[in-house]
């Protein structure tokens, strides 16, 4: 049999022409699974890889086989069936290694070198597939081996550089340049072909020795057969890879829109994916490859579903992990929230429910904390109790502004005796508490008598010069109390005790004490109901003109009758009524309360005669008070010619400007103003002079020891002449024996009160008492 010159033989177009074609899809293929490959070294990189190396393996394949069925001269020949299915693999192995190694790193020796190992590849395939030509031996021209193999080179140099090098491996890639370059592949791969087959002689050897064989019709229906499948192959994986698109976009979307950052590790912390939030989180940041690079705290061994907080230099972060896993490969999600502001958020409300928000000193629910704590642990402390004297009428004083400013000035001051061991807080309008722990807590009344020294010098508020006292009570755990309630209530009991004896005094708690300091927390707690329960009521003690000698009119007393405590003095809950603010409803109860029952006598048809009305210095005080009264007078009907206000000679001579124009007001109203409890406060004359004052009330204490100590007849006598000599009227109270009545209407006293002449009495008993009593003075002698 005659040599056969492959490149004489006369081929088949149709097949030729397919051949073509089906290395320019092929070539097609090639740039679309380039993009694919491209990019970090993950699962689904690896599996395209591998299926990308297949596909572009398989299309040569199946493009050198139809083009060698193509050759006429071939048609009877028989193939080695082993040896056209060992052809397959240098072809995949090559694609797939070339792939491999430039998808990893892409620089002009990778290029060279993966384009070598997929040309190779080509080359390997064609001339094995070549060698399962059976009953013939092959004869190659060397020269033209050389040539193939470049050709097969140089089509792979130009296929993974414009799938892995030029712009069009990233940027979407044009119709036509696609068509173009499928087509100058498929053009390079064809004159492959070709050329191999021109080096190639084929030498019939009917002795050679035959494999299992295939006929030219099976091989090309297994041709056929993988070219169908390699298509199918494609287009299923074109489309799921559509889908899988659409899903990563979709997904990215939703991580990329979310503030929090996204992260996946694996389990030993390596970096999967992180999203954009990430960065941005951790901007400035050397790119690392591991997820506690970033922190120390971002551990992987972090329990999942636990959120954990983690501080760092200018955030605040709340690390949260889930494990993800699939099949063999575990990895970890991690959720990532910069927590800031939030955690900023929490910390000022914290403070601000346990911090006053004026002084910002911590207040009465930071004390109970700290007290419980301390009694749960049985360390002692003392309780230091302040209390600024007076602090309801300054407050009313000088307005919401002023108060405001006077009480962050005392807090300054108290700040500054405090020990860092100890502790200062503010559970009140003008209350403050010092916790003084273990040893310290024998230095008690030493930090008291600093707290004194600090407020002893005054203070400008607006240009006005005040002067403050305190008051200070001490008690301490576990001496004295059992409980944080009982331990702050017992020292607030005895600052108040302390006030009873002056100003800027210093009280311990003691146990003799227990029983009245118990009755004044019962009377206090019951005070809240009082007016509620209708347990408040009026009684009225006869005024005396001793120079006319008659009912000049009546001095209203508060009395209270508690159904389980008893009676209760004025002296013991005025004084709490005042330091609870309770004053102010209890003295408009009073006022509207007496005003009734003076039109209610005047219905009786005994004549008229002036009421007398206590006032407190704190309902004095509030701005309001003349509105108050107006409103109350219209409301009752009761005359204000009738009317008399008994104002405290501190709080009328206290702030002149805004006393001086309340009187002036009263007194245009036709009420009648007498300073009560004269000569017992600190008076200037020019003063006195100057306010519409009617009537001096001296105090009961002048005339107790009226003729005991001769010195106090002086001091009465000149009392006397004082409010005649200031145009006013006199009134003694207390009396109660006939040689003080003479004594008093010797020295020309204009009014007298006292048990002399009658006992305070009941509404009823008023008119009755007017109406038998025509003389006090005959009266008073029998």
């Amino acid at each position: 049999m005659e040599q056969i010159s492959t490149h004489t033989t006369s081929h088949n177009g149709f097949l030729m022409m397919l051949a073509f074609l089906i290395a320019s899809v092929s070539a097609l293929m090639a740039l679309e699974l380039a993009k694919r490959v491209t990019g970090d070294v993950t699962t689904s990189h690896r599996i395209w890889i591998l299926f990308g190396g297949t596909t572009l393996g398989l299309g040569i394949w199946s493009m050198h086989f139809v083009a060698m069925l193509g050759h006429a001269s071939l048609h009877e020949s028989t193939y080695s069936i082993w040896l056209i299915i060992g052809s397959m693999i240098p072809a995949i192995a090559g694609c797939i290694l070339s792939f491999g190694l430039i998808s990893h790193k892409t620089t002009w020796m990778i290029l060279l070198q993966s384009s070598g190992l997929m040309g190779f590849g080509i080359v390997s395939m064609h001339y094995i597939g070549m060698a399962a030509i059976q009953s013939v031996q092959l004869d190659f021209d060397p020269s033209w081996v050389l040539v193939s193999i470049g050709i097969a080179w140089g089509a792979s140099f130009l296929a993974l550089w414009v799938g892995f090098f030029s712009s069009y491996s990233t940027e979407r890639t044009p119709v036509p340049v696609k068509l173009m370059f499928s087509l100058l592949m498929g053009t390079a791969i064809f004159s492959m072909h070709l050329a191999g087959m021109r080096a190639t002689t084929i030498i019939p050897d009917a002795s050679a020795a035959k494999q299992v064989p295939i006929d030219p019709t099976l091989l090309a229906w297994l041709v056929t057969s993988i070219v169908f499948l390699l298509f199918g192959m494609y287009f299923i994986a074109y489309t799921l890879e559509r889908q899988i698109q659409k899903r990563d976009l979709f997904q990215t979307t939703i991580l990329e829109s979310t503030t929090d950052a996204v992260v996946t590790t694996t389990s030993d912390g390596e970096i999967q994916y992180q999203n954009q939030a990430f960065a941005h989180l951790f901007e400035g940041h050397a790119t690392e490859p591991f997820f506690q690079d970033y922190h120390p705290l971002l551990s992987a061994q972090q329990p999942f579903y636990q959120p954990v907080q983690i501080d760092t230099n200018h955030r605040t972060l709340e690390v949260t992990s889930y494990p993800l896993q699939d099949g063999s490969n575990n990895q970890v999600l991690w959720f990532i929230r910069d927590v800031t502001e939030a955690v900023a958020s929490q910390r000022l409300i914290e403070h601000m429910a346990f911090h006053d928000a004026l002084t910002d000193l911590p207040n009465r629910h930071k004390l109970d904390a700290l007290l419980k704590e301390c009694i749960s642990q049985e360390r002692s402390v003392a309780c230091l109790y302040i209390d600024v004297n007076r602090w309801r009428f300054l407050s009313d004083i000088l307005g919401h502004h002023g108060a405001d400013e006077l009480i962050i000035q005392v807090a300054d001051r108290l700040k500054h005796t405090i020990h860092p061991d100890d502790v200062l807080t503010r559970i009140g309008p003008s209350e403050f508490v010092i916790l003084l722990f273990a040893q310290r807590s024998s230095l008690a009344h030493q930090k008291a008598e600093k707290c004194i020294k600090a407020i002893s010098s005054s203070f400008d508020v607006d240009g006005t010069t005040l002067e403050l006292t305190m008051s200070a009570g001490i008690s301490h755990f576990p001496k004295d109390s059992a409980s944080s309630e009982e331990l702050i209530q017992f020292s607030r009991l005895a600052a108040d005790e302390s006030r009873q004896d002056g100003e800027n005094n210093i009280k311990l708690f003691e146990e003799s004490s227990r029983p009245q300091l118990l009755r004044n927390m019962e009377i206090e707690k019951a005070l809240v109901t009082a007016l509620s329960n209708d347990e408040l009521t009026l009684v009225y003690q006869p005024k005396i003109d001793l120079k006319r000698n008659r009912l000049e009119g009546v001095e209203a007393l508060l009395r209270w009758q508690h159904p389980q405590i008893g009676k209760i003095a004025p002296s013991d809950f005025i004084p709490i009524a005042e330091n609870t603010g309770l004053i102010h409803s209890i003295g408009h109860w009073v006022i509207r309360e007496g005003c009734r029952t003076w039109v209610r006598w005047q219905r009786t048809g005994i004549r008229p005669f002036t009421l007398s009305l206590n006032v407190s210095p704190l309902q004095f005080a509030r701005e309001d008070f003349v509105d108050t009264l107006q409103s109350i007078l219209l409301e009752t009907g009761m005359d204000p010619m009738y009317l008399e206000l008994e104002v405290t000679e501190s709080s009328m001579l206290s702030y002149e400007a805004s006393t001086r124009e309340k009187l002036t007001q009263l007194h245009q109203l036709g009420i009648l103003i007498s300073l009560d409890d004269f000569g017992t406060g600190y008076s200037s004359f020019s003063q006195l002079r100057e306010l519409p004052v009617q009537v001096l009330k001296i105090d009961r204490t002048f005339i107790e020891n009226l003729f005991t100590d001769r010195n106090q007849e002086a001091i009465v006598r000149s009392m006397i002449q004082l409010g005649h000599n200031l145009g006013m009227k006199v009134l003694m109270e207390g009396v109660e024996t006939s040689a003080q009545l003479e004594w008093l209407l010797k020295e020309s006293c204009d009014f007298v009160q006292g048990y002399y002449f009658s006992r305070p009495l009941a509404e009823t008993d008023v008119p009755l008492h007017v109406k038998q009593t025509t003389t006090y003075l005959e009266f008073g002698k029998h």
